[in-house]
C-alpha cells in the first residue's frame, strides 16, 4: 500500500462519473471567477511550471493567430525535432567467442540493467533539469558503447551490456515528457512518429555500414581492429559528441528556451493550453504515482508493450540471423535486414500522419498492424522470397509502440503520472525483451518455428489490445461530456486549471485522443 503524503491528499481524485448535484456544490456561480488569482496559484505547491511562466509573459490578450502559431510550430521543429532523432545500433555475435544460448543473454542482459533503474529514474528524471540529466545518460551510453570493442569475453560484454541498459532506462520517458512539453496534442502522435521512425533509420544505416566493415575491415588478416569493434567504437564515439551537443543545446523546458523570446513562451503556453496538462511540475506526487498503478490505461498500454517487444528480437538481435535461416549467406543477410527499416519510417511516418489529420491515431493503428500479421504468418509458413517479404511487412508493428508514446504524451496528464506511466511502459519492453531472445533457443536454428508461431499469436492479440484501448477512451470521453452537460451553465471550471498539474482523471476538462 502507498502512502499519500498529507499534502497530495487533496489531489487525488477518483475515477468515476459525479452526481450532478455534488458537482454542482463544488462548482462556483455562474459567471463569477475562481477564488483562486493567478498569482496564489503560481505559487501554489506542485502547480505546473507553465504557471509561473504565464505570470511573467503576462499570457495572451487575443486570439492566436493561426500563421503566428504555424510560424512558431516550424521554429520549435527546427530547434527540437532535429536534437531528438538520435541513432544507435549493435550486432557482436561474430569474434566474439559466443556459442549457442549465450549470445541471448548478451542480449538480455542489455534490459535487465535498464530493468533495474527504471524506478530510479521516475524520480531522477524529475529532480533534475531534464535535458541535462538526458544528456548525461547519452554522453555515458556512448562512451560504454564505446568501450565494448575492448572486450574479448563473455563477462565482458555482459557487464557492458547491462550498463548500457542502466543508462537508457531515462530514454523514452524522457522523449515522452519532450514531446509533451512542445506540441499540442494533435501535433503529438506525427512528432512521435518521426522520432521513432529513426529506429528504421538505424536499421538501415546498421545494415549498410556493418556490411561494409565486414567487406573492408572484417576480410583484412591484417587489421588492428576487427570489424565489431570498428562499429562499437564508431557508433559509441557518434553517440557521445551527440549527448554533448544536447546539454548545450536542447533547453531543459520552453521556459528557458533560449530560441524563444517572451512574447513567444507567451505564445506556446496559449497553443498548449487545451493539452491540458502545462510543461511539467518538479515536484514529487505520491498520489500520481497511486492513480497511475491504479489506471486501466496504464496496463493496456504496459501489456501492448510487453507483448510486441517478446518478438521484437526479429528487429534487433536476432534479425540477420533470422534471415539466414530463410536461406541466405551471412554477408548478405546485413544487406537484407535494412528493407525492414525502409518499411517501418514508411509505415510509421505514413500512418501517423494519417491518424493526426482524421483524429483518429488508433483506427490507423490497427490498419498498420493487419499487414504484420499476414508478414507474421508468411514468416511461419514459406521460406525464402515470401518469406523474406514477410519479415519486411512486420516491421509494421511498431505503429503500436508509435501510438502509445503518443498517447502517453497527450492523454495522461499530471507530471509524475506520466513519468510513472512511461516507466512502468519501459518495464514492459524490458521484460518483453528479456524474454525475446529466449524464444529463440539454438535448438530451433535456423527455422525457429516455434517462436515464429508465438508471434502470429501475439500479433493477433495485441491488436485486439488497441480495440479494448479505443473502447476505454471513448467511454470515459462520453461520461465527461454527461457530466457538463448535466451540470449546465454551473459548469464553471477554475481559471489556468490547465496549468495545476492536475491528472487526467483529476481534471474533468481532460478530453483524450483516441
Amino acid at each position: 500500500m502507498i502512502e499519500i503524503p498529507e499534502k497530495d491528499k487533496d489531489a487525488v481524485a477518483p475515477e468515476r462519473v459525479e452526481d450532478p448535484g455534488e458537482a454542482k456544490s463544488r462548482i462556483e456561480e455562474p459567471g463569477k471567477k475562481s477564488g483562486l488569482t493567478g498569482a496564489y496559484q503560481s505559487h501554489r505547491v506542485g502547480a505546473d511550471a507553465a504557471l509561473q511562466l504565464l505570470q511573467e509573459t503576462g499570457g495572451l490578450n487575443q486570439a492566436l493567430d493561426p500563421e503566428v502559431s504555424r510560424r512558431l510550430v516550424r521554429r520549435i521543429d527546427t530547434h527540437i525535432m532535429p536534437l531528438i532523432c538520435i541513432i544507435c545500433v549493435t550486432g557482436i555475435k561474430e569474434s566474439t567467442g559466443l556459442v549457442g544460448n549465450e549470445f541471448n543473454w548478451v542480449a538480455s542482459i542489455f534490459f535487465f540493467g535498464q530493468l533495474a533503474f527504471e524506478f530510479p529514474t521516475i524520480r531522477l528524471i524529475q529532480l533534475f533539469p531534464l535535458a541535462k540529466y538526458t544528456s548525461v545518460n547519452v554522453i555515458l551510453w556512448g562512451a560504454t558503447l564505446a568501450c565494448l570493442a575492448a572486450c574479448k569475453s563473455y563477462a565482458g560484454l555482459l557487464v557492458c551490456r547491462f550498463f548500457l541498459g542502466v543508462l537508457e532506462a531515462a530514454i523514452v520517458p524522457a522523449w515522452v515528457l519532450f514531446t509533451s512539453q512542445w506540441y499540442t496534442k494533435e501535433e503529438q502522435a506525427f512528432r512521435v512518429g518521426i522520432w521513432f521512425s529513426m529506429c528504421g533509420a538505424a536499421q538501415m544505416f546498421g545494415g549498410f555500414f556493418s556490411y561494409g566493415v565486414a567487406i573492408h575491415v572484417g576480410k583484412d588478416p591484417d587489421a588492428a581492429l576487427r570489424g565489431w569493434q570498428v562499429i562499437f567504437l564508431f557508433l559509441g564515439l557518434l553517440t557521445a559528441v551527440m549527448g554533448i551537443a544536447f546539454w548545450f543545446v536542447m533547453p531543459d523546458s520552453p521556459a528557458v528556451a533560449r530560441f524563444l523570446d517572451k512574447e513567444q513562451k507567451g505564445l506556446h503556453l496559449e497553443r498548449i493550453r487545451h493539452n491540458e496538462q502545462g510543461i511539467g511540475s518538479q515536484t514529487f506526487k505520491w498520489a500520481q504515482v497511486k492513480e497511475a498503478l491504479t489506471d486501466t490505461m496504464t496496463w493496456l498500454y504496459a501489456f501492448w508493450i510487453f507483448a510486441a517487444n517478446v518478438p521484437n528480437s526479429i528487429a534487433t538481435s536476432f534479425g540477420n540471423i533470422l534471415v539466414q535461416g530463410i536461406g541466405y549467406s551471412g554477408e548478405r543477410s546485413l544487406l537484407l535486414v535494412t528493407p525492414l527499416g525502409a518499411w517501418e519510417i514508411v509505415a510509421l511516418i505514413g500512418l501517423t500522419y494519417g491518424g493526426m489529420k482524421t483524429k483518429q491515431r488508433l483506427y490507423f493503428c490497427i490498419a498498420g498492424h493487419i499487414p504484420a500479421i499476414v508478414g507474421a504468418v508468411l514468416m511461419a509458413t514459406t521460406d525464402r522470397i515470401p518469406a523474406l517479404v514477410g519479415y519486411y511487412t512486420s516491421g509494421g508493428i511498431p505503429i503500436g509502440w508509435t501510438t502509445i508514446l503518443g498517447l502517453q504524451s497527450s492523454n495522461v496528464a499530471g507530471s509524475t503520472k506520466k513519468v510513472t506511466v512511461a516507466c512502468i511502459g519501459t518495464i514492459a519492453y524490458t521484460v518483453g525483451n528479456i524474454i525475446s531472445p529466449q524464444t529463440f533457443p539454438a535448438r530451433d536454428a535456423p527455422r525457429y518455428l516455434p517462436a515464429k508461431i508465438s508471434i502470429c499469436i501475439i500479433y493477433v492479440l495485441i491488436t485486439i489490445d488497441l480495440v479494448v484501448m479505443r473502447w476505454v477512451l471513448e467511454r470515459r470521453n462520453k461520461q465527461r461530456e454527461q457530466e457538463k452537460a448535466a451540470l449546465g451553465t454551473a459548469y464553471n471550471p477554475e481559471e489556468n486549471h490547465e496549468f495545476l498539474d492536475l491528472t487526467d482523471l483529476q481534471n474533468r476538462e481532460f478530453r483524450y485522443e483516441v
